[in-house]
């Protein structure tokens, strides 16, 4: 709910001490009425389980919630709100000085956190406006994202049943057609397969983007996903070649599942855009005490220096960028999310070597 300073202000505060919860209440009669409205409604109770029943059986703007209370203490008491709401603004009190406890209510569900010491009639009327507004912005936010899965799957779906269709017709036509035309009838089963590699792209670029703002990274072993990457493309690309320079580093890097579409895309990139008969791509993984960087370089035609940064969508144009596509930009976010970097630089004798450095987990 947006802030209608015409409309009264339904408040819950839950708070076990009573000088605290009086405090609180007078700094709500001198709110600033630029910020709340001048009627605040307030609804005091100080148990976790009557404020929780009271959750349940009314609708509230605001909770104001203290974390330290006979029946809970801490982040717990956070959690155990949570339980019975998603859509209630919080504001997370507390007689702590601990910074870290207010970033981790903060990332665990609260709209905002407030020490006790430090509340007066401005804070608290801030506090409560922009707690609303951010949790206005979540729902919607949320409702969206709903919105663009359902739709994602609705599209991939139906794009992928097409072509399906292309792919048989196609094998069909082939018993059909003159020797020399069957390049043609192989352009069409690459460009078709390229449609169901974007498809998976797109579903990836979801799952790291659009899950509630949340995106978690973990130690990930580097060389069974990228040597299952490889394989994958030695599969379904037979007229390229794929060389591995040396043995695969046994580390960890700062990743997630998500790190084989960033290699998968990289090396789909090398034999798509190659201007090669037969594609050559070579793949070589270097560690040091603090990072892996995986190098894979190809034989095509290069990338102009001019274009080294629109390919991954960085400038200010970003995917609209000429030569960019919805793949390296995937890499990109993911990379930089991982707190790595990629960047790509000319091959000798020709070609682009596409460098990917991640953090070390081990």
């Amino acid at each position: 709910m947006a802030v209608n300073i015409d409309s009264p202000l339904d408040l819950l505060l839950i708070e076990d001490n009573p000088g605290d919860a009086r405090l609180i209440e007078r700094h709500l009669d001198r709110a600033d009425s630029a910020l709340v409205p001048p009627r605040v409604d307030l609804v005091h109770e100080r148990s976790l389980s009557a404020g929780t029943d009271r959750i349940h059986d009314e609708e509230f703007d605001v909770l104001l919630l203290d974390l330290g209370l006979p029946e809970s203490q801490g982040l717990e008491t956070l959690s155990r709100v949570l339980d019975h709401t998603s859509e209630l603004p919080i504001v997370v009190l507390t007689g702590l000085q601990s910074q870290e406890t207010a970033v981790e209510a903060i990332k665990n569900g609260a709209q905002d956190f407030l020490r006790k010491d430090d509340v007066d009639d401005d804070t608290l009327s801030r506090s409560i406006r922009y707690a609303i507004e951010r949790k206005d912005r979540e729902i919607e936010l949320r409702r969206r994202t709903e919105q663009l899965e359902v739709l994602n799957r609705i599209v991939r779906h139906d794009i992928q049943n097409d072509v399906t269709v292309i792919q048989g017709w196609t094998e069909m036509l082939r018993d059909h057609v003159d020797p020399a035309h069957e390049a043609t009838i192989d352009r069409i089963t690459d460009s078709t397969r390229h449609i169901t590699d974007l498809t998976h792209t797109v579903e990836d670029f979801l799952a790291g983007f659009t899950a509630d703002g949340e995106f978690t990274v973990e130690p990930v072993a580097l060389a069974p996903i990228l040597d299952d990457e490889i394989e994958k493309k030695r599969s379904v690309s037979p007229d390229a070649t794929f060389h591995v320079d040396g043995e695969l580093p046994n580390v960890q890097v700062h990743a997630n599942r998500l790190l084989s579409s960033v290699f998968e895309n990289v090396l789909s990139n090398a034999v798509t855009h190659s201007d090669r008969e037969t594609p050559a791509v070579t793949v070589r993984a270097e560690v040091d005490e603090t990072r892996a960087i995986v190098s894979i370089a190809d034989d095509g035609p290069g990338v102009p220096d001019d274009r080294k940064r629109e390919i991954f969508g960085k400038s200010e144009m970003g995917l609209d960028s000429p030569g960019s596509g919805i793949g390296l930009h995937l890499v990109y976010r993911l990379v930089d999310r991982y707190g790595g970097r990629v960047w790509v630089e000319d091959n000798d004798p020709r070609g682009a070597v596409f460098r990917i450095e991640l953090r070390r987990a081990d």
